[in-house]
């Protein structure tokens, strides 16, 4: 079986249990998990059908890449199309995401006779958190990437290049070598290294301050994640006993990921101890969350999550300090969770 087959039987089961005869799909990340492909287009999934309703735009690119799905030309309007297919299978009760749909939409998918549409929450997304070999070697090669990213970056840092000639590089850099950058890269130089997702400006780097790089490289559809803080020059004693502090606490944190565990667990511990050293008030953000097709996903590692961890999760830990006007420092990590435990990814 292949792994889109293996997403769509889960899927499947998922709408048996919930006794929906369909689910409807248009969210891009879904849709290109259910079909393997990232052409434009939105799905209706039943029990033993599936169909893909592509406009004529699209509607070539369709057959050529999803030959195994029923492909149905949106000729006028998407209400019409989805009438017309669900005469073609018994049921009417169809499921959306409610996430992704707006007020007009669902008014306009309303007026359908055929259907009864019923509201469901993060119906794809959960299946979507584990994932399996498939992604995580294209997970991991992203993550190569962006490391090779970040020594590349490494080597352009010079007095008087600006946070935007070094993200431009970036960008360059993993559009060659990547299907492109996952996300617009964080460069920040000096006092705004204290932003935490700060944009890059003209401002230009000089000796001795710090550089933030967040970065990502998307391959094959899925992302990565890290943020490093760069010493340049000479800086603050105050910087070096920082990173070492967030080293040691990522360190401690990597050694409690395991399967069972909580992610609130985790994001309990890394406050814990930046509340013994002082700097709890300067940590402005999660502990980190899930990457895979979209570089913030499910679960999120933070004091409200109620998501347990599981054989297969990718996530980030990325503990930050951050002082207004000054500076900041945060360190970011990928992690695969397995069986024996988290496996930082290198």
């Amino acid at each position: 079986m292949s792994p889109t087959d293996s997403r769509l039987s889960r899927l499947q089961k998922k709408l048996k249990e919930k006794k929906l005869d369909a689910f409807l799909n248009w969210e891009p990340h879904n849709v290109e998990y259910l079909t393997g492909s990232r052409v434009e287009g939105k799905l209706l999934i039943t029990g033993k059908k599936k169909f893909f309703i592509a406009t004529p735009l699209f509607a070539e690119e369709a057959k050529k890449t999803l030959a195994d799905w029923q492909i149905v030309i949106q000729r006028d309007s998407f209400p019409a199309a989805l009438s017309g297919v669900c005469r073609e299978f018994p049921g009417r009760t169809i499921g959306f995401e409610a996430s992704h749909l707006s007020y007009g939409e669902y008014c306009r998918l309303s007026r359908i006779r055929e259907v009864s549409l019923v509201p469901c929450a993060q119906l794809v997304e959960t299946l979507r958190v584990v994932k399996d070999d498939q992604e995580l070697s294209l997970i991991k090669e992203a993550h190569a990437l962006t490391e090779a990213a970040f020594d590349h970056a490494q080597v352009l840092l010079e007095s008087g290049i600006t946070e935007r000639e070094l993200s431009a590089e970036i960008i360059y850099f993993l559009r060659k070598s990547a299907d492109s950058e996952a996300f617009p890269p964080i460069v920040l130089f000096g006092e705004r290294t204290s932003l935490p997702h700060g944009r890059p400006t003209e401002r230009r780097l000089r000796e001795n301050e710090l550089v933030l790089l967040d970065l990502g490289a998307k391959v094959g559809g899925y992302c990565s994640d890290i943020t490093r803080t760069i010493f340049f020059g000479e800086v603050d004693q105050k910087w070096h006993e920082i990173r070492d502090l967030i080293s040691r606490i990522q360190k401690e944190a990597v050694g409690k990921i395991t399967p069972g565990v909580s992610c609130s667990q985790i994001d309990r511990l890394v406050r814990k101890r930046l509340k013994e050293a002082g700097y709890l008030s300067a940590f402005l953000h999660n502990t980190g969350h899930g990457v895979g097709l979209e570089v913030h996903e499910q679960p999120v590692i933070g004091p409200k999550s109620k998501e347990i961890l599981k054989t297969g999760m990718v996530i980030t830990l990325e503990p930050g300090i951050y002082f207004p006007g000054e500076g900041g420092m945060r360190r970011e990590l990928m992690v695969a969770v397995t069986n024996k435990g988290g496996k930082i990814l290198r």
